[in-house]
């Protein structure tokens, strides 16, 4: 029996107190167990793994990485050379080890995949056979969507690519809400650890100069908190054609190298590099960037329909002649919250009033 001295004036101990102000008070059998026991895992139990590599040390197997940098700084060139190594079992950049080739799943909302992402595989000498992406005409995919993981099943794909964040993280998700983040993407790491494949997100990086790069890839710093590993793709100050690629997180393994390469229709890696990462990508504050697609379309759309409605279709053509995907147009046209109006047969796009 609990003495009466610590009990409550409802008769409760202490620990029921606690437990009746979260709303968990549970019921005793006789035995004094309780009626809705939680599952609690004792560590004792549980058997330590080692950490599994895709590439060591910059892209772990079952967990996600960020590989970001600034528009028309080739990171989306380097993630598909990557992706071209690993398609025909080669090694990738400065290791040693040999390997078998793998199955990728690679999705994008930005590039179009016949005349752009396909050719650049092809260019990179890619077995094609091996890299597939998910249809997403009817319905576009986000981070909770049960799709991902029945496909990398399916395939049994050791290598997810998802290009750009913004696009995947999901319509509803405000990428500078550090709940609504974390909230997204913990279903795709438990995904990733389900499934034991590496998730590999290409992210446009903010225009903040002078901190720390960590600082630097878009939305809430808990986006950055959520991955263990993020990579940065920036250009080298010594050349205009070469690139740099910089780990500025590695949560599970001492930080490698930062890798050279040449940029041209192609990637050639060149050579592991001795600078830190903050010279390499402050060194580069004052160079000017591209506009992302995204930041293109928010820039036109707003002009295009100022004097009045604009049917939809010439709109998604107007874009698609510049290599903007429809989809990258929905995105923005939910995000400025234009409206949607039919006249007759066909739809029209209008500003709110």
């Amino acid at each position: 029996m609990t003495p009466q001295s610590e009990r409550d004036d409802v008769g409760e101990t202490p620990g029921q107190e606690r437990i009746r102000r979260t709303g968990l008070l549970f019921e005793l059998h006789e035995g004094g167990t309780f009626v809705n026991e939680q599952e609690i895992l004792c560590f004792a139990d549980i058997q330590a793994e080692e950490v599994k590599w895709l590439w060591y040390p910059y892209i772990p197997y079952g967990k996600i990485t960020i590989l970001q940098g600034d528009p028309g700084c080739g990171k989306t060139m380097a993630v598909l050379s990557l992706a071209a190594l690993l398609s025909k079992g080669e090694s990738l950049p400065f290791e040693e080890a040999t390997r078998e080739p793998i199955n990728i799943l690679y999705q994008t909302s930005e590039d179009g995949i016949a005349d752009t992402i396909k050719p650049r595989l092809e260019s990179a000498g890619a077995n094609c056979t091996r890299i597939k992406i998910l249809n997403e005409e009817k319905r576009a995919l986000t981070f909770d969507d049960p799709r991902l993981e029945q496909s990398i099943l399916q395939e049994n794909a050791r290598l997810l690519i998802l290009d750009p964040l913004s696009a995947y993280i999901g319509p509803t998700v405000s990428m500078n809400q550090a709940n609504e983040v974390r909230g997204a993407f913990r279903s795709l790491y438990a995904m990733a650890q389900r499934t034991r494949c590496a998730v590999l997100i290409v992210a446009h990086m903010n225009k903040m100069s002078g901190i720390s790069a960590l600082y630097r890839t878009s939305g809430s710093i808990d986006i950055a908190g959520a991955v263990r590993s993020i990579l940065t793709v920036t250009r080298y100050q010594r050349s205009p054609t070469q690139r740099v690629l910089v780990p500025v997180k590695s949560n599970l393994a001492a930080a490698g190298p930062a890798l050279l390469f040449e940029l041209s229709d192609h990637v050639e890696w060149l050579r592991q590099l001795d600078e830190d990462a903050e010279s390499l990508l402050n060194g580069c504050d004052g160079l000017t960037e591209a506009p992302t697609k995204q930041q293109q379309v928010e820039e036109e759309l707003p002009r295009l329909l100022e004097k009045g409605p604009v049917a939809n279709q010439e709109i998604i053509q107007h874009f698609k002649n510049k290599g903007i995907q429809d989809r990258t147009v929905n995105l923005v046209k939910g995000r400025l919250n234009i409206r949607s109006v039919r006249k007759g047969d066909k739809w029209y796009w209008q500003l709110n009033a």
